[in-house]
């Protein structure tokens, strides 16, 4: 495995990727955002190391991503500026380490809000060169479909257990001529202090995204998982 750490994706110094790659060429490409909340969270906690390296052995090169936080200086929309600059440069850059050119877009809670903002709002994938319908899948992990709580709560000032569909909420974005490559939904129940019901709502919200709730996975403790697998009205498959 050939790893890279530390990588500078653009000038902010909390803007960096680590990269792990099979010593093969020809291989796919996932690119990770971590959860935090926005506000804590690093590209290589153990975690997400082990997943990188699952990945691997499986032959796919895994990239893992820091973005700016609002601990760090970060505000709305920086992190997804900092998402969608990230994508462009390992699709840039990826032939260089052995890529096929193909890219998956994955993330957790927050870094799930943040892909999931990047796929269905296209501006700022398309704002550095980067067709959002190019994006091979999105694999979402327990993302809020609704106003991220922490930007409720820096940005507005508001109850960060409100809901709501506003220009912060992926849903906002959602309509009759979206479209996007594939894209898996998953969720894992567990206890949010910050927001209580935080993840039943995060099911309830995401059903709204695909009509007749198509391309939900539920996942549970026991790792239990119901599949449907279905085309969308506009042809591209959901998984």
């Amino acid at each position: 495995m050939v790893v890279l750490k530390d990588v500078d994706y653009k000038a902010q110094k909390q803007c960096k990727l680590d990269c792990y790659f099979p010593e093969t060429k020809g291989f796919p490409v996932i690119v990770y955002f971590h959860g935090g909340g926005l506000e804590t969270g690093d590209k290589a906690q153990p975690a997400i190391v082990e997943i990188a390296e699952r990945f691997v052995q499986n032959g796919y090169g895994f990239v893992s991503v820091n973005y700016r936080m609002y601990t760090s200086g970060g505000k709305y929309p920086d992190y997804l500026c900092d998402g969608a600059d990230s994508i462009a440069f390992v699709k840039n850059h990826l032939s260089e380490y052995g890529g096929n050119g193909e890219i998956f877009v994955a993330g957790k809670s927050a870094g799930a809000w943040i892909s999931l903002m990047l796929c269905l709002n296209g501006k700022y994938l398309a704002d550095v060169g980067v067709e959002p319908l190019s994006i091979g899948c999105w694999i979402i992990d327990s993302a809020q479909a609704t106003s991220h709580f922490n930007v409720l709560k820096y940005e507005k000032g508001e109850d960060p257990s409100a809901q709501r569909i506003d220009e912060y909420a992926p849903l906002y974005y959602v309509g009759q001529s979206t479209k996007f490559s594939k894209m898996l939904l998953f969720f894992t129940k567990t206890i949010c202090r910050a927001v209580p019901n935080k993840i039943d709502c995060f099911i309830r919200q995401s059903k709204l995204l695909i009509p007749k709730r198509k391309s939900i996975i539920w996942s549970c403790p026991a790792g239990i998982a119901t599949v449907r697998r279905e085309k969308t009205t506009t042809g591209n498959t959901v998984l």
